[in-house]
């Protein structure tokens, strides 16, 4: 009955409340959405589980070369909370200035070991360096498809000072130094592969591209493969498409599988009235998937279903797992309400009445996925967010973060603003995309504020 009234409250501040937001975890006005604290609310109600630890217990075991971390699931909730401080410690970007500090759209960003910082504009493709102090010193870049030319953009930084900037329309890896200057272009391995596509069978779907690199310059691939199978609903034609992506990378002329996870299904909803058309695509809600994340030297990959991850060196060997104790909450139908009442506001992209019809027929009682998306920071750390929907059909506003330290503890809780929007974690700061009330963007440099372990 607690958890009922709870989404009742939820539901309530979503319909008429509006608070401010500072920084990225306070960033700007909106309406609250009942899915910005649902998964908090869920974190909240998971049960601990059997583990190889009871109750706030860790336990570290060694299995032949590999270590295994158990942690009691009781320990999450007496974690310390971390926050973001309420002052920005650099702020770059106007909406009235000079060209340097107007961004049409921030792609990326990233703190350099000088204490400069770089952000590309996701329009021109411009790398704009701004110094410690905020004051624009250089940049280089811009749109087009020859050396240091995009058009598109993941940014991340390198252990040796510099950083690589991904790019996945081009299939292109490019390795700059600290000062911006292009030092190294590496083609994709995808491209000699028939565009990427592997299965020539109609009942497959194979998928090469970019999937990430390390800090310390190791390229990882992904090869999703997936079959189609053909379903009605909702009247129109329906169908899922899942199956599992396999994490490679390079090994001579030949590629090394290092690992994989199952993708979640995809609801396609299509009609033919006016030739095939998509009307609306999403993951299917409450759907465990995979999920893997890049560190300065580590590769973290888990599956969402339970509470573990597997942690390999930058060669792809196993060397640490983490298991948490933990029992995931069940479906219900408050949970699915909550939703509903998100459809056909500003909270939702979904076409309200093909969302309602297909909210109304998710099973209860299923599990929640326990893990949303995973993250490092720039000093090992791991970030892990709890599960939330599909942004196609809730947007999250907020994310509910746990933290480990580089040898797999847990160390903290976070409520951060929406991912996205998170551009960099460095030690012991955030840069933040940031909108004012006119949508101009700009980069704001927080404080991570740490509360003591008791």
């Amino acid at each position: 009955m607690r958890r009922f009234a709870l989404v009742l409250i939820l539901i309530n501040l979503a319909l008429g409340r509006t608070v401010r937001k500072r920084g990225a975890d306070l960033t700007r006005e909106h309406r609250i959405s009942v899915w910005t604290l649902l998964p908090v609310v869920m974190a909240a109600c998971v049960e601990p589980g059997e583990s190889g630890a009871s109750g706030g217990e860790v336990t570290v075991t060694d299995s032949g070369h590999i270590q295994i971390v158990e942690v009691g699931g009781a320990l999450l909730s007496n974690l310390p909370e971390w926050s973001l401080d309420q002052r920005p410690l650099l702020e770059i970007g106007e909406r009235i200035g000079g060209d340097p500090y107007m961004f049409g759209r921030i792609d990326a960003a990233a703190r350099l070991p000088s204490g400069e910082v770089v952000v590309v504009d996701g329009l021109t493709f411009e790398f704009r360096v701004f110094g410690p102090d905020g004051l624009f010193r250089r940049q280089f870049g811009r749109d087009g498809e020859g050396p240091g030319e995009f058009k598109a953009v993941s940014l991340r930084r390198l252990v040796n000072g510099g950083f690589a900037v991904a790019d996945a329309r081009l299939d292109r890896l490019t390795l700059f130094d600290s000062m911006g200057t292009l030092t190294e272009s590496r083609g994709s391995i995808c491209r000699s592969n028939g565009a990427g596509v592997y299965h020539e069978s109609p009942s497959y779907v194979g998928r090469c591209a970019f999937a990430g690199l390390t800090g310390d310059g190791m390229v990882f691939w992904s090869e999703t493969v997936g079959s189609e199978q053909p379903a009605l609903r909702l009247d129109v034609a329906h169908h899922y498409v899942g199956g599992t992506r396999f994490l490679f990378r390079p090994a001579g002329d030949a590629r090394l599988v290092v690992d994989s996870i199952p993708v979640a299904n995809q609801v396609a909803i299509l009609t033919t009235r006016f030739g095939p058309r998509y009307l609306w695509v999403i993951s299917e809600l409450f759907e465990a998937s995979g999920n893997w994340a890049f560190g300065p030297r580590t590769v973290a990959v888990a599956e969402a279903e339970r509470f573990e991850v597997r942690f390999r060196d930058s060669a792809g060997t196993l060397q640490r797992v983490l298991r948490v104790g933990v029992v995931p909450e069940r479906v219900t139908t408050g949970h699915i309400d909550a939703i509903k009442q998100l459809m056909g506001t500003s909270a939702s992209l979904s076409p309200k009445e093909l969302a309602l019809e297909y909210l109304d027929d998710v099973p209860v009682d299923g599990p929640i996925p326990l893990i949303g998306k995973m993250r490092f920071d720039e000093s090992g750390r791991l970030w892990i967010g709890d599960y939330v929907p599909d942004p196609v059909l809730v947007i999250p506003q907020e994310w509910r973060w746990t933290i480990f330290d580089e040898n797999g503890l847990p160390l903290a809780r976070m409520t951060t603003g929406a991912s996205d929007d998170i551009l960099e974690i460095g030690g012991d700061y955030m840069l933040v995309r940031e909108r004012d009330d006119m949508d101009v963007e700009s980069v704001g440099m927080y404080r991570i504020e740490r509360e003591p372990v008791n």
